[in-house]
């Protein structure tokens, strides 16, 4: 795991919640007192909450859950210098962002970075690869097949640009034909969708949106397939813009086992969609912040949800929270 990364698998029982610490000296158990039923329904009330950004009604879940998940295991943590933190989530813990959890004056987020995983078994931690990193950034800005547009994708494309070597696919130049042609000739080592998407437990309904159909998880797993034997595989496929289906517990780490199984060591991706103004904002943040060999995904992600958290028109979690990182977190 590294020295300063714990690994929290909570498991949901009907009448309590057992929760399991993997830290560097070891595996920790803790009990919490607290029913699947109740655990269920504080967590669909934070949800529901947690996406409306003109209240703070969600505090009290926030704090409530974290009373349950995070506190039992403080003191533990904070011995050890934990930093990083990598939830192996179990049911409708997978809906929520655990970023945005509260102690009663700051967010999870401002103390650890975070990661999801569907299971370690799954994830080969390694560092990313800082030399010689190929991006491939595909977006649409235009409103296309009935979807609104997406003009700060614009800025967010440009910036990427700028920051690293590679290929750019925009609006009538992102087709599924394009993207397979880009991923069979080049080994990118980062692949950027700024496009609308939607992620559900089943498959066929999910799908990100190009400029002339919609591109379903079978086919993008085909053409990253190639991908995969070479010296350097994707190393992170990030989904900008894109949402999960609401109350699905399997939808978001879903994407991360379609990223693992196409080949990428780790995706990014959202919980619900978000104003593209923010979302640009974070994403070219993760990827400057990415630019320094010393700073690991989870890191990188943390400091930039950090910025948005200090932006007095991105503060509320809304805008930072729903961002995750699935799979190697370094």
């Amino acid at each position: 795991l590294g020295k300063h990364t714990a690994a929290i698998y909570p498991i949901v029982l009907p009448d309590r919640l057992e929760i399991l610490l993997s830290m560097p000296d070891g595996i920790r158990r803790y009990t919490v007192a607290v029913t699947a039923n109740e655990l269920n329904t504080e967590i669909n009330h934070f949800r529901a909450r947690l996406e409306k950004r003109t209240t703070h009604q969600y505090r009290r879940h926030a704090q409530k859950i974290y009373s349950w998940l995070i506190e039992p295991l403080e003191s533990d943590l904070q011995a050890q210098n934990i930093d990083t933190l990598v939830f192996i989530p179990d049911g409708v813990l997978r809906t929520i962002p655990v970023t945005a959890l509260y102690d009663g004056k700051n967010f999870l987020v401002s103390r650890y970075a975070v990661a999801v995983t569907p299971g370690l078994s799954l994830t080969d931690p390694q560092p990313l690869p800082r030399e010689n990193v190929k991006l491939l950034v595909a977006g649409l800005t235009e409103s296309v097949q009935g979807f609104p547009p997406l003009p700060d994708v614009e800025g967010e494309v440009a910036t990427l640009e700028e920051l690293y070597d590679g290929a750019v696919l925009e609006n009538k130049g992102f087709t599924q034909s394009s993207i397979e042609q880009e991923l069979g000739d080049t080994p990118f080592s980062i692949v950027h969708v700024a496009s609308h998407g939607k992620f559900q437990s089943d498959v066929r309904d999910t799908f990100l949106l190009t400029y002339d159909s919609k591109l379903n998880m079978d086919t993008l797993e085909g053409f990253m397939a190639s991908t995969t034997y070479r010296d350097q595989p994707v190393e992170l496929l990030t989904l900008s813009a894109c949402q999960t289906a609401v109350g699905d517990d399997k939808a978001a780490l879903g994407l991360g086992g379609v990223a693992v199984k196409a080949g990428a060591r780790s995706a990014v991706a959202t919980l619900w969609y978000i104003n593209d103004k923010a979302s640009s904002l974070l994403v070219t943040e993760f990827y400057a912040n990415l630019k320094n060999p010393d700073v690991s995904k989870a890191r990188a992600l943390q400091q930039a949800q950090l910025t948005l958290l200090a932006d007095p028109r991105f503060k509320h979690p809304s805008y930072w929270s729903p961002f995750l990182l699935i799979g190697n977190w370094l």
